[in-house]
């Protein structure tokens, strides 16, 4: 029993000396979106996300091992006189021409917001509203650099205080 006592304190301090320790944890990168963004009926605003532009995204892309939760969170404002629904599109070929492509990937929604009013949209409600996590997730652990558009079907929507948000798990 005495060597068990002497046995396991040596071999995790040989295991500490050799190099061979795993350090695991997790991490959000916060992408800010365009403010404000407005949407219409005939204009699907677009905007390119490059996630190495986020310092903790940039320093531990190598490591990642998954992508835990995303999000995406902020105001939507319905300017018009009518009820309208809002999605999200990713397109993951930043160098296609801008306009909603044949290879878009539905995100996120529909999110329906109601005339003249606005939809506050925190991280629970983001969450039921993905429909394409693992298009984000093929590129969060890709390249990380990716093309949104917001695009609606009823009245002009702004979207404001918008991010995109991935917490991922990484090891080193």
């Amino acid at each position: 029993m005495n060597v068990l006592r002497r046995a396991v304190p040596l071999l995790a301090l040989a295991a500490l000396a050799a190099g061979c320790m795993l350090t695991s944890g997790q991490f959000a990168a916060t992408y800010n979106l365009p403010d404000p963004i407005t949407v219409s009926q005939t204009f699907a605003a677009n905007f390119d996300v490059d996630l190495n532009t986020v310092s903790d995204y940039k320093d531990h892309k190598d490591q990642i091992k998954r992508v835990e939760d995303v999000a995406l969170v902020g105001e939507f404002t319905n300017n018009g006189a009518s009820a309208t629904q809002v999605e999200v599109w990713l397109v993951a070929d930043t160098s296609l021409p801008v306009g909603l492509q044949p290879s878009g990937v539905r995100l996120w929604g529909p999110l329906t917001v109601a005339a003249n009013s606005t939809e506050k949209v925190d991280w629970d409600l983001s969450s039921a509203l993905f429909v394409g996590r693992q298009a984000l997730i093929d590129e969060v652990k890709g390249d990380g650099h990716f093309r949104l558009y917001v695009a609606v079907n009823g009245s002009n929507v702004t979207l404001t205080k918008g991010s995109l948000i991935v917490v991922v798990g990484a090891a080193v």
